[in-house]
């Protein structure tokens, strides 16, 4: 998803200079436009089995992750923290040999919370498929199951790739459900190109409404919409929406984006930017004038992209697992999401992790999380 509690605070010593419009005016497209990758330096160690990598608080974080080596297009899978070096700023782990393609590494690498790479090292039989949307074919990948009348439609955030999903397939793998992981429009994957602006799920729905049609027209009876940070707005957005919303008979968003208002926000609040550049911010993007300069389809409607102030408007079973830890969509606004939603919405806090790296932390928590109010809420009518 969108950093933006970095973008704000990279961009608050631009307010007394420029002003809070202009800064309105940057902020917003970078809500809105693709940013650079985050590169970082890294290096292996001299036995191979271990990468040197410069130190923050995402390298230094407990659990399994991903760097991705752009001059080879491979990657590496890392895990146990082995040293960090505040003085030199740098932290070593040790590589995973399984699934990791080493002999050379960096000098730069981009950091990932992907740590499956490809879908054949999640397991089980996979088929490239194409979905049917209103500008074309999107590609998807089908994760085969014997249970074909249970489908998950896995939605990823902004800015990333359906490869982010595979943890998701992964903790949902033991339940023996179908599992479909769409693209949508603003996807680098998409041919022809669509959106070089994102639509914070206004828009982006409806290529998962053309998901979860083909997962109709293949057999589904009941579909779960799985989706994290920007994939939870658009998740949210599906379960009202959708013509096959009956079939929907619950959710899961980890890390959701439930009030992009909210989201947003918070993150001017943490950047030290007053709260009338926030507002300003999301005024722009109101204003259809500015819309269409930003390449939008449309205008953002914040009030439809919100279920934390309108009580009770969540209908369907839903799951959220958030870290209590998570700066760049605060828990509070997962806590608050539930407050208003009552009868529908199970909260659960997973251990201190970043923005949607809940599974990273800790895989066996997450799934077992997961698979406890599946089996409570959507099998226990099985009988």
């Amino acid at each position: 998803m969108l950093t933006t509690r970095r973008i704000l605070a990279g961009l608050a010593f631009v307010v007394p200079v420029a002003g809070l419009s202009g800064f309105a005016v940057i902020m917003a497209r970078k809500i809105v436009k693709r940013g650079p990758k985050d590169y970082r330096q890294a290096v292996l160690t001299g036995d191979g089995r271990r990468i040197r990598i410069d130190l923050d608080d995402y390298t230094k974080a407990p659990g399994d992750f991903g760097v991705f080596d752009p001059s080879t297009q491979k990657y590496t899978r890392v895990g146990e923290v082995t040293l960090i070096n505040e003085d030199q700023k740098y932290v070593e782990r040790r590589i995973d040999p399984l699934g990791s393609a080493t002999g050379r590494l960096g000098p730069i690498v981009d950091w990932t919370p992907d740590v499956f790479f490809e879908p054949s090292a999640v397991g089980g039989l996979y088929e490239e498929v194409d979905v049917p949307t209103d500008y074309g074919a999107a590609p998807a990948w089908l994760f085969e199951s014997e249970n074909t009348d249970v489908w998950v439609i896995h939605i990823h955030g902004s800015w990333t790739d359906r490869s982010i999903m595979f943890r998701d397939v992964h903790a949902f793998s033991s339940l023996g459900f179908t599992s479909l992981v769409p693209t949508f429009r603003s996807d680098l994957e998409v041919s022809p190109p669509q959106g070089e602006s994102s639509h914070l799920g206004q828009t982006e729905w409806r290529d998962v409404e053309s998901a979860v049609s083909y997962a109709v027209a293949h057999g589904a009876k009941r579909i779960i919409l799985s989706g994290w940070s920007m994939g939870g707005t658009i998740a949210l957005l599906t379960a009202e929406r959708s013509v096959h919303r009956d079939r929907i008979v619950g959710l899961v968003l980890v890390g959701p984006v439930t009030s992009w208002r909210k989201a947003i926000a918070a993150g001017a609040v943490r950047a030290g930017v007053p709260a009338i550049g926030a507002s300003l911010v999301m005024r722009l993007l109101q204003a259809p004038s500015f819309a269409k300069v930003l390449g939008l389809e449309e205008p953002l409607d914040f009030d439809a992209l919100d279920w934390v102030d309108m009580p009770n408007r969540v209908a369907v079973p839903t799951l959220v697992l958030h870290s209590t830890a998570d700066q760049e969509v605060p828990w509070e606004i997962s806590a608050a999401f539930q407050r208003a939603n009552p009868d529908t919405v199970t909260l659960i806090s997973l251990p201190e992790a970043h923005h949607t790296q809940e599974w990273n932390a800790s895989p066996s928590t997450f799934t077992k999380e997961l698979a406890g109010w599946i089996s409570k809420t959507i099998l226990s009518e099985d009988g």
